[in-house]
């Protein structure tokens, strides 16, 4: 409980033990020359000790009076006090410590261990909370630091070790903690890097108790908090696994039973690739695929079958199943395989470019790789298989493509490479030809880094994907710059309805409905001719709604298989 202000005698005054501030003597001078000039403002906290006082707060304001009274300053033999209780230990440490953290920052360490001193006094970590305005999360956390081992916390407070593997040594047991230091001690050996630590600390997999697909209560091991990850940890990797092997089989006949053609389990040391598969329904024989991650997480995948046996069945089948699709109420798509890999390929390629264009762009485009990537992010160039020769031949005489050609030549030779007209981006095992680019990149400026990864995140945009729309509308990407409706184009074209709207498109809607009955081939003749000017005005800068940003289509059904609606 505070009391009211005395001045007491510089040599009445000690140090508590219980000021929680151990550092800060550089700022000493600096408070000195404060107090011969303004005096101390703020009054010291103290109470009885003996025939004298100890000082709970205020120890800088001490040290400083006491310079100044050595170096002969008058009027600072006596200073400021308010008296605090005698034998309220928690008190005196909340003092100095809410002092502090209003004040100078404490060294981390500081703060944490008076922390513990609080705690070991008796007080709950809901009143520490309470007192200081921090959630007791926060107190558990600085709880769990102050109790590392000592020579730990001394390797912190040194600049030894990072903050990150100061928390994640939170995790450890006693015992564990000295074989870190150990490790650390060695000059034949280090200890675990941050991005490792905690699998090592984790006896070498870090499965979090969100993974089991089991009762936690059949877990026989001991389960760890991440206090500073919020998450809880198994620890002991073969009871998890024995247990969850046995939920995942179990899971599996249930599926069985219910119906589902098959169900694979998919290993971890297996990578699934959803794109792979495609959807087909319960009762036409689809399958489930329980993806087993290294962390031990399950993903199920339901409705699936591998792209290639689909494709095969439908060789196998015949092309038109129009009246079965009917049937079993899955709309036939607006564009055809051949016309969508054609339109997709034109579409890549004119933001393909327009990337290039768009360090900054490409920029947050790699920043989102990494962040939404795979397990392991692994870059692969767009490999650009067209569907047919036709198709190939009309794309590679694409105008963007001969112009992003020399930009792929001209960031191959910045960075010394030769690839022959094929992609920079060539994935290596070994690491060596990373190493290599490294040490050339090294030497580029920032403006020659900017223009080969743009050059790299054009080359590994994935034809067809949703980015290509969304780069296309952000970039302003106009395909007839460098595409024209084409001998290919119109001969993929093959929905009446949507032929019956392009037409509507070039021609007016009132004239279009004069051909209503024709053929699509006669209607397509049609708009060629308009946009030659044959026989009639000539239609400048038509663009079919395929390859616009965003892209549309002519009918209410989706434009290509598995795409949503067009309209």
């Amino acid at each position: 409980m505070l009391r009211k202000l005395h001045h007491i005698p510089l040599s009445e005054l000690t140090v508590s033990k219980l000021n929680v501030r151990r550092h800060g003597r550089k700022e000493i001078d600096s408070l000195a020359a404060s107090i011969a000039a303004l005096g101390i403002i703020q009054p010291l906290l103290v109470r009885r000790d003996g025939s004298g006082y100890e000082i709970v707060a205020g120890r800088r304001r001490y040290l400083a009076a006491k310079k100044l009274d050595a170096d002969g300053t008058p009027d600072v033999d006596k200073v400021p006090c308010v008296l605090l209780e005698a034998d309220d230990d928690a008190t005196a440490i909340e003092a100095s410590l809410a002092e502090n953290i209003e004040r100078l920052p404490m060294d981390d360490l500081e703060q944490y261990e008076a922390f513990a001193a609080l705690r070991r006094k008796g007080l709950p970590e809901t009143d520490i909370a309470a007192h200081f305005g921090i959630s007791e999360q926060i107190v558990k956390r600085r709880l769990a630091i102050a109790h590392l081992h000592p020579d730990i916390r001394r390797l912190y407070r040194a600049g030894e070790i990072e903050t990150q593997t100061l928390q994640l040594l939170t995790l450890a047991t006693k015992e564990r903690q000295k074989a870190w230091l150990a490790l650390n001690n060695d000059p034949e050996q280090e200890p675990p890097p941050p991005w490792q630590l905690k699998a090592w600390l984790l006896g070498g997999a870090e499965i979090a108790t969100t993974a089991a697909l089991f009762d936690e209560a059949t877990y026989l091991g001991g389960i760890t908090a991440d206090l500073f990850g919020e998450q809880r940890y198994f620890t002991d990797p073969e009871e998890f696994w024995r247990l969850q092997n046995a939920a995942i089989a179990e899971r599996r006949e249930q599926l069985l039973k219910s119906g589902w053609t098959d169900v694979h389990i998919v290993e971890p040391d297996r990578r699934f690739q959803p794109w792979d598969y495609e959807s087909v329904a319960k009762a036409d024989g689809g399958e489930v695929y329980l993806v087993v991650e290294p962390d031990g997480h399950v993903t199920v995948h339901k409705g699936l079958k591998p792209r290639d046996e689909t494709r095969r069945a439908s060789r196998k089948t015949g092309e038109d199943d129009s009246a079965e699709r009917a049937s079993a109420g899955v709309e036939r798509p607006e564009m055809s395989g051949p016309l969508a890999s054609y339109v997709d390929l034109v579409r890549h390629s004119a933001v393909r470019l327009a990337v290039v264009d768009a360090p900054d762009i490409a920029l947050r485009l790699m920043l989102a790789h990494v962040i939404g990537g795979g397990r392991w992010w692994r870059v692969e160039a767009e490999p650009q298989r067209p569907e047919t020769p036709a198709i190939g031949e009309a794309v590679a005489g694409l105008a963007s493509e001969s112009a992003f050609a020399k930009r792929r030549a001209k960031a191959a030779k910045m960075l010394r490479v030769d690839t022959d007209s094929a992609p920079i981006v060539a994935h290596d095992a070994s690491g060596c030809r990373t190493a290599e680019i490294f040490a050339r990149l090294l030497d580029m400026t920032d403006a020659q880094v900017g223009q080969v990864l743009a050059v790299v995140m054009a080359e590994t945009l994935a034809a067809g994907s949703n980015l290509i729309d969304t780069l296309g509308q952000r970039l302003e990407v106009d395909c007839l710059r460098h595409w024209q409706p084409d001998d290919t184009y119109f001969a993929l074209v093959r929905d009446r309805e949507a032929v019956s709207g392009m037409l509507a498109e070039v021609i007016g809607e009132t004239a279009a409905n004069t051909y209503l009955t024709e053929p699509g081939t006669r209607k397509k003749a049609i708009i060629r001719k308009a946009l030659a000017g044959e026989g009639r005005t000539k239609v400048e800068q038509w663009r079919p709604r395929y390859m616009t940003f965003p892209q549309g289509g002519y009918t209410k059904r989706p434009l290509a298989a598995g795409a949503g609606s067009a309209a």
